[in-house]
């Protein structure tokens, strides 16, 4: 059986301090940030930056005179130094790496006798599939929250004025086969189906009320179900559709959680109460609902020795047993916007930043195993507080930020989901 690292088995180097660099008096040890870019099925590119961001007086930074680069062993909770590189010095090229096989690495920033450890990326390398691009828009308008149809005809969208994500939004249906656009909703944000396709949930108000409402496709009539004096958040139906589940932060009622809608009875209830993080500057990071499973799984931040002082996980629970919460992934780092494969529950696509940048991920509920899905890298990347992902088939959809604008991609995983 191949060993995890083919090339790293045997290169495990002993410390070597340098003393004879001081850092002048004044000056600080730069705190580099680590990225990584698949380069092939087995190889994968660390690249690591000094790009340090501090408020008000910013002290004087001193590059490091070499970097350690370690990986972590798979197995154990050993970590291996790999090899170093010398100032100046800021890639480095990983090959012999087993394809599918999760690994984890960091580079240790040293000068004289201080050592600054960078941020820990998660490489999992494979093939990456192609994304097709189904629409673009060009400017400050920007593609917000899209979601596919259960029968993967049609999208729906929202359109942020002047990239704003708060104030009221345009909502539209793109029709996959004839590729035309039609605006359904003046004011509206975070759409989402119904399990039977016939009608759109979504949050419509202002900056200081919400309301949650029913688009209906057949009719075109809109039906106001909730309303208050703060933000709602990703509204989805629930059991039968007959129940509409989604966040609340409310000023008027101050709490915060899980609102169960129930259209038959037209009676709503907080059914999970969840502590808003100050520091953290999005409340609930996307929502979804699993009609196989009866499962909610939503992303919400949560204290951690990192950083920032959080990170956010993707949690969840039963409709029916609300108060038990379910960990679907959680880690150091930021895990958002969970989306059940409609034909295989058991696979869970989410938005993470563990390579350094957000990316799209998909998770094996049974096995545990993780596949990269993306690799943006520069003039392209997945902006998490307008991003929307959805499954269709085989296929995922998801919105990406670019230097003109915003596009929308169709993404055939087929090829990384194995048997």
């Amino acid at each position: 059986m191949k060993s995890v690292l083919l090339l790293f088995s045997i290169l495990i180097f002993s410390s070597c301090e340098n003393f004879d660099d001081p850092i002048p008096e004044g000056s600080v040890l730069e705190a580099p940030m680590l990225y990584s870019k698949l380069i092939g099925a087995d190889k994968v590119e660390l690249t690591w930056n000094s790009n340090q961001l501090c408020a008000g007086f910013c002290p004087s930074v001193v590059p490091a005179t070499y970097y350690e680069i370690w990986t972590k062993s798979q197995t154990t909770t050993t970590t291996y130094k790999v090899a170093e590189t010398q100032a100046g010095e800021m890639t480095f090229l990983v090959e012999g790496l087993e394809p599918g096989v999760k690994q984890e690495f960091f580079v240790i920033a040293k000068r004289a006798n201080i050592s600054n450890e960078t941020n820990r990326v998660m490489v999992v390398p494979n093939e990456l599939p192609a994304g097709v691009t189904v629409f673009e828009r060009d400017g400050f308008d920007y593609i917000t929250h899209p979601q596919v149809s259960p029968d993967g005809q049609i999208l729906v969208y929202s359109v942020s004025e002047a990239v704003s994500t708060v104030s009221p939004q345009r909502v539209f249906l793109y029709d996959l086969n004839n590729r035309t656009h039609r605006l359904i909703i003046e004011n509206g944000k975070y759409p989402s189906w119904s399990a039977d396709g016939v009608n759109l949930a979504f949050v419509g108000g202002d900056d200081n009320s919400s309301s949650i409402n029913q688009y209906n496709l057949a009719s075109r009539e809109v039906k106001e179900y909730a309303s208050d004096s703060f933000q709602s958040y990703f509204p989805v139906f629930g059991i039968g559709d007959t129940t509409l589940l989604y966040f609340l932060d409310s000023l008027v009622q101050g709490q915060s959680g899980i609102i169960e809608f129930e259209i038959t009875k037209d009676t709503l209830s907080l059914i999970r109460e969840e502590e808003i993080l100050e520091n953290a500057p999005i409340h609930l990071s996307g929502m979804n609902y699993s009609v196989e499973e009866n499962m909610i799984a939503y992303s919400l931040a949560f204290p951690k020795e990192t950083f920032l002082g959080f990170s956010y996980d993707v949690v969840g629970f039963d409709q029916g047993t609300p108060s038990v919460l379910r960990n679907f992934e959680v880690s150091d780092w930021n895990d958002s916007h969970p989306s059940f494969s409609r034909e295989n529950p058991g696979l869970l696509a989410f938005v993470s930043d563990r390579s350094g940048v957000e990316q799209v991920w998909i998770k094996n509920m049974t096995s545990g195993s993780f596949v990269q899905v993306t690799d943006f890298q520069e003039s392209k990347w997945i902006n998490a507080g307008i991003v929307g992902l959805s499954w269709s088939g085989e296929k995922l959809y998801v919105n990406i930020q670019g230097t003109e604008g915003t596009a929308l991609l169709e993404i055939d995983v087929s090829s990384i989901l194995g048997d």
